[in-house]
């Protein structure tokens, strides 16, 4: 099957592509880039150089494909990249449905975050079925993700084939956004003495990759699919590495007013000293809360099996402790 991964340049593309070639699809895959990453190049994938806010490059990159995995997008919690993150997420999402549509594509997988969803009530783990109610809130990559979806579902509606996936925060080989690195390697040595109160999902890129395999055949359409391997506070998941790595845990959970006050603060100062802050209001503010989601249907219609959180960081350990961080910051795949 001729198959279009865009975005393939990334993190979860990277470990999809080779997946799909072993299987014996033709993939092209589609980015900013003149050419594949040096390991998809090598694997015999053909390139289409383009930007997914050019609906003419989209369209050329589309035509003739069967089957399409938009990976696209820009991952930031930084207010000052909302126009290059609309123009990305919700722009580029359009464009590439508007020529999977015209292109009459047999089966899409739209990627999609947690992000997307909204915020669970207190207390309670939430599903595929929650109520966006993040709007107003300055939450610029929940809110173009959670637009995202309502553009993907128009051209469901329109008649494209079309599933949506939700992944969590992703650890897994292969990762290169640095502040995974720096959480492992400040982990390792014990010098994280305090973590924000709240909690979030967590996703093994195995998992993930298995549910994009899993959506060749399996999965409904216009439905979106959490891929959550584990929910946990952030003192949980802390307790977890200092086991593992004999480590000192956090000491105590700093008050998410502190969070988004120290958030806040640098976002509005470090950048003028060309710093990129470790730290955003709207991470800050995320991070007081429990956002908490079920896998049950993923599990139920693609076969998804997660991953113990433990057994992630056990084998992902060597390649985020073996590997310098990347100089990088909010990479579009």
């Amino acid at each position: 099957m001729k198959t279009l991964v865009t975005g393939a340049s990334g993190f979860i593309g990277q470990n999809l592509v080779p997946r799909l070639i072993e299987l014996g699809h033709n993939v092209r895959t589609f980015g900013r880039a003149s050419a594949a990453p040096i390991a998809l190049a090598k694997l015999g994938v053909e390139h289409a150089r383009g930007d997914v806010t050019n609906p003419e490059q989209v369209a050329q990159a589309v035509e003739g494909c069967e089957m399409v995995f938009h990976l696209a997008g820009l991952v930031s919690y930084r207010k000052k990249d909302l126009p290059r993150q609309y123009a990305v997420n919700v722009l580029g999402t359009r464009h590439v449905m508007q020529a999977c549509l015209k292109e009459k594509v047999s089966r899409v997988v739209h990627t999609s975050s947690v992000a997307a969803l909204g915020l669970p009530r207190k207390g309670e783990i939430g599903d595929e079925e929650i109520e966006y109610n993040l709007s107003g809130l300055g939450l610029a990559y929940c809110d173009t993700k959670h637009e995202a979806e309502e553009e993907v579902m128009k051209f469901y509606s329109n008649g494209l084939n079309v599933i949506l996936l939700n992944p969590g925060i992703i650890f897994g080989e292969g990762d290169t956004h640095p502040h995974h690195h720096a959480i492992f390697a400040a982990m390792s040595k014990g010098s994280l003495i305090g973590v924000p109160p709240g909690g979030v999902t967590f996703s093994d890129i195995h998992d993930v990759v298995d549910a994009y395999i899993s959506c060749l055949s399996k999965g409904r359409f216009g439905q979106r699919y959490a891929l959550v391997s584990s929910n946990l506070s952030f003192k949980e998941a802390a307790n977890i590495f200092a086991k593992l790595s004999g480590a000192r845990p956090p000491l105590f959970k700093i008050p998410g007013a502190v969070l988004v006050a120290l958030g806040t603060l640098a976002e509005d100062f470090m950048p003028s000293m060309g710093i990129n802050p470790p730290l955003t209001r709207q991470a800050a503010w995320l991070s007081q809360h429990d956002i908490f989601f079920s896998a049950d249907k993923a599990r139920a219609e693609l076969g998804f099996q997660p991953t113990p959180f433990e057994e992630t960081v056990r084998r992902t350990a060597p390649y985020y402790l073996g590997k310098a961080s990347a100089s990088h910051n909010n990479k579009v795949g």
